[in-house]
């Protein structure tokens, strides 16, 4: 039976209130915890609650599900919306849509790895195989090629960020320019200084995934490619590139959703918009703390969706990273690529914790900053906020899990040690 670990007044009644401006920072945790194995969803719900105390974001959710895939702990703080904004007050809880940025790349690479696996296609096949026709001639050398010995830059060299890329486009080049050029350029900036990383060393990059929007149509569907290729063949470059990326963005963001999202009963969207066009719709806007008045609203990410734009609710991602591991969305042995070692696994990124080995990963869209951990037991814990500060946001999600699991397992022992 769930319990309520902390009786608060409730976001939306506080927010309506007349007591309440636009602009007032509203300090309103609440937090539903039940019954979880070798997990203390209490002491993971106060540890958050105390962490994260009376921060300046304007809302977030935090979420924890078990291997059972049952919600044990859901905790939830401040607004999705204010009253001065368009659409009226919203209380941010774990059924909110909001963007998860790159976290999104998570199910980038379940979709890679899904397509792989059902047709038939070797993650160790150049990329360059599967890019549009008219650009693999004109794919640099290092990509094409390798260098220091790598060999071509692969499939799954780009789902382990082994390709040689920048962390950002560096001057907003599009993946075509950045595919001809190599990424060779001297951003220049202190994120990145330098030239890119070398082909074959691990180093995060968002192109590592976005470049699945263009070439898994290509994976999966190789013979529709072609017809449209011939189709497009003689006609100019510019439009071809158009057309190119508009077929190939549908197709990706159909696939995922057709494939990933609605065998398990959720909706995700690149586009936001399509949420709040339905009158009464839980969605979020971004704000830059939590005494802005009003919020802007989430721009339409289609064109970017495969590297940092799918948004779903707090419930929804814990329940779409549960069934990814513990469901058939992909095999047993694919997702086994994903939690593979420190330097080589695809998707995750993976850590030895006191407590266990942990995969995690984050993500930051505009004033969206997310945080998701893969955890021992067989548990996923979620933290996604729609504002800053950002910068306490794993610390808070990683001190909760390890003190809850170190509760719940202290608890076990006691239990034992008394038989």
């Amino acid at each position: 039976m769930l319990t309520i670990k902390q009786c608060l007044p409730v976001a939306l009644s506080l927010a309506m209130s007349p007591l309440w401006a636009c602009g007032t920072p509203i300090y309103n945790p609440t937090a539903v915890t039940g019954r979880a194995s070798a997990m203390d969803t209490e002491v993971f719900a106060s540890a958050l609650i105390a962490i994260l105390g009376e921060t300046p974001n304007k809302g977030w959710s935090a979420t924890l599900r078990n291997k059972e895939n049952l919600q044990v702990a859901t905790v939830n703080h401040g607004l999705a919306r204010t009253a001065c904004d368009e659409d009226g007050a919203q209380a941010f809880t774990s059924a909110t849509e909001t963007p998860w940025g790159s976290v999104s790349k998570l199910i980038t690479t379940a979709s890679a790895l899904r397509v792989a696996k059902l047709r038939n296609v070797s993650l160790d096949e150049p990329l360059v195989e599967h890019l549009p026709y008219r650009w693999r001639n004109l794919v640099h050398n290092r990509i094409e090629l390798g260098e220091n010995g790598s060999g071509p830059v692969t499939l799954r060299m780009m789902l382990q960020h082994r390709g040689g890329f920048h962390h950002s486009s560096c001057f907003n080049r599009n993946i075509k320019d950045r595919l001809i050029d190599g990424d060779m350029v001297n951003c220049g900036t202190a994120q990145e200084p330098n030239w890119p990383p070398a082909v074959g060393q691990r180093s995060y990059a968002n192109m590592s995934q976005a470049i699945f929007q263009i070439a898994l149509a290509y994976m999966d569907n190789p013979l529709a490619m072609n017809f449209y290729e011939v189709q497009w063949d003689d006609i100019p470059i510019a439009n071809y590139d158009a057309q190119i990326q508009a077929i190939t963005n549908a197709f990706y963001v159909n696939y995922v959703k057709d494939n990933l999202f609605a065998p398990i009963g959720i909706t995700g969207t690149c586009d936001l918009s399509d949420v709040a066009s339905v009158p009464g719709s839980n969605y979020t806007l971004w704000y830059s703390n939590a005494a802005d008045t009003s919020g802007t609203a989430v721009p339409n990410g289609s064109s970017s969706c495969a590297a940092g734009a799918w948004s779903m609710s707090s419930g929804e991602m814990s329940h779409f990273l549960n069934r990814l591991k513990f469901g058939n969305l992909i095999d047993a042995d694919s997702y086994a690529l994903m939690e593979q070692g420190s330097l080589d696994s695809l998707g995750w990124w993976k850590s030895d914790w006191s407590i266990g080995t942990v995969y995690s990963h984050n993500g930051a869209w505009g004033n969206t900053r997310s945080e998701v951990r893969a955890l021992p037991g067989g548990y996923t814990a979620t933290l996604v906020t729609n504002s800053a500060p950002y910068d306490i946001l794993a610390t808070a999600l990683n001190e909760a899990a390890v003190a809850s699991r170190v509760k719940g397992i202290s608890d076990i022992h006691s239990v034992l040690y008394r038989q």
